[in-house]
């Protein structure tokens, strides 16, 4: 056989190897996809990791270490809460408020109709009290808004730990104990120290001094639900609380 012909041979019967398929490449391939994959899933939930790095530092309220409040950086309600910061904003930072004016502000705004228009979004609480309605979030932060003291925090959580849905309420710190006003289910102050395990469960708080999680929120952002599902909606799904 010629040279020149088997050459060509050679060249002929190397075409399969180059077209085989490089298995050991295909294997890194699909080991890093299901990397990938594996690390996407861990991002939609809060690590450690992640934790220290929204670490905040900031001083806590008055009574603050009774609640167990942890200053983070941020929080899966965030995006949602624009008219929660604007009430803050406007406090002013050393006003307080008198048991006379909070049981007066719980009475009005329980007397407001259930009435739930976003989710997520409480309504600025100009717009509460012209319609005299709203969810549990928009009567909180109305009441909020009308309490004035720069040491209550708005507060998202659970009524009832195995409820699906979030609630919201204000912490008031008064007289040395915390104080629980849920307008939306109660017309007067409930202390705190004195609700039973599994009720008012705090997840996260919001205030002049800074922004917290309670060890509520820790573990819900460290469970297998995914970030949407811990920003629960917060709405009431009574139905006699509808008709308020």
């Amino acid at each position: 056989m010629r040279p020149l012909e088997c050459c060509i041979l050679l060249a002929l019967l190397a075409l399969p190897a180059l077209a085989a398929p490089d298995s050991g490449a295909s294997s890194l391939a699909a080991t890093r996809l299901r990397s990938a994959s594996f690390r996407h899933d861990v991002l939609l939930r809060e690590t450690d990791e992640d934790a220290s790095a929204g670490h905040a530092s900031f001083p806590l309220p008055p009574g603050g270490r009774e609640l167990e409040l942890q200053p983070t950086a941020s929080t899966p309600y965030d995006r949602y809460f624009s008219s929660v910061r604007s009430v803050i904003a406007s406090l002013e930072p050393h006003s307080t408020t008198s048991m006379v004016k909070a049981c007066h502000l719980m009475k009005v705004g329980h007397s407001f109709q259930y009435v739930s228009r976003d989710p997520y979004r409480p309504d600025p609480p100009k717009l509460t009290e012209m319609q005299h309605s709203g969810d549990c979030k928009s009567k909180a932060l109305w009441l909020y808004d009308n309490l004035a003291d720069a040491d209550a925090l708005f507060v998202i959580g659970k009524a009832e730990k195995n409820l699906s849905t979030s609630h919201a309420w204000v912490y008031w710190h008064s007289g040395g104990r915390w104080w629980i006003l849920d307008c939306t289910d109660r017309a007067d102050p409930i202390a705190a120290d004195t609700v039973a395990p599994g009720r008012y469960v705090p997840y996260y708080s919001f205030g002049k001094f800074g922004t917290y999680r309670h060890p509520a929120g820790k573990l819900a952002a460290n469970s297998a639900a995914t970030t949407a599902a811990s920003a629960a909606p917060v709405t009431s799904s009574t139905a006699s609380k509808r008709t308020r």
